[in-house]
């Protein structure tokens, strides 16, 4: 079997269940019971159970399970998986039930943290390799799902694109920056370059909206955390108005 292998790999390369510390989460006593007992019919010790957010949160604290199977279609869903991570930030999560169409749900849990998905359409005999592949470090889903976060993957890492770009500040206006983060007023920066106060508001505006702040004083944060490359030349009589105090 792919992925990490560990010393408790039985011959075939399963992660034998019986050493698994199981919860299942699902509030249809139904489905939950017959779940249990189809996995520990193959192999595993009977696993814990919970059903909404109270009896999850004492089954985590009482004993921290190896996995846990959180079915989908139990109300809260979405709490649960979070509430399950945040009292046990390295357990492995799988989900139970998701469609392959339901982009979105598929999307939310990777980002939560899923190691794992079983679908609608899949047997107890998948839902078992799967917690063996999921148990052994990892990360299992169908090809389609695979597909969908690689999607994600990529249109997160087109948007974060734009914030790689270099600030390109002109001569003048990295000049009122440095002054900014001195704490100069603007009559100070315009006596200090001999030019008028609006002239310095303007530039100071322009400054603020390239940075994407507010205020000067978040200006001078980012200064601090930033290094200037490439500035752009610009020509002094372009820059200012040619006003003087």
């Amino acid at each position: 079997m792919p992925g990490a292998a560990t010393a408790a790999e039985s011959p075939d390369g399963r992660y034998p269940l019986a050493d698994l510390k199981l919860l299942i989460v699902d509030d249809s006593t139904l489905q939950r019971e017959s779940l249990a007992a189809a996995i520990a019919a193959n192999g595993s010790a009977t696993p814990k159970v919970a059903w909404d957010l109270s009896s999850l949160v004492t089954a985590l604290n009482v004993e921290p399970p190896s996995l846990v199977l959180i079915n989908l279609d139990t109300r809260d869903s979405a709490i649960l998986v979070q509430a399950t991570f945040e009292v046990c930030p390295d357990v492995r999560v799988i989900v139970l039930g998701i469609s392959e169409d339901d982009e979105a749900r598929i999307v939310a849990c990777a980002e939560a943290g899923v190691a794992g998905y079983h679908l609608r359409n899949e047997s107890i005999d998948e839902l078992v390799t799967l917690i063996g592949r999921v148990a052994s470090g990892e990360s299992s889903c169908s090809p389609r799902v695979s597909a969908m976060l690689l999607r994600r993957l990529s249109a997160l890492a087109a948007d974060r694109q734009p914030a790689a770009k270099e600030l390109v500040l002109t001569s003048r206006e990295a000049q009122i920056l440095r002054m900014l983060e001195m704490g100069l007023s603007n009559r100070d920066i315009a006596e200090r370059l001999c030019i008028a106060v609006h002239t310095v508001k303007n530039h100071v505006h322009s400054v603020l909206t390239k940075l994407g702040v507010n205020t000067r004083a978040e200006a001078a944060a980012q200064y601090r955390t930033m290094r200037f490359t490439a500035l752009r030349p610009v020509a002094y009589d372009s820059e200012i108005d040619g006003t003087r105090n």
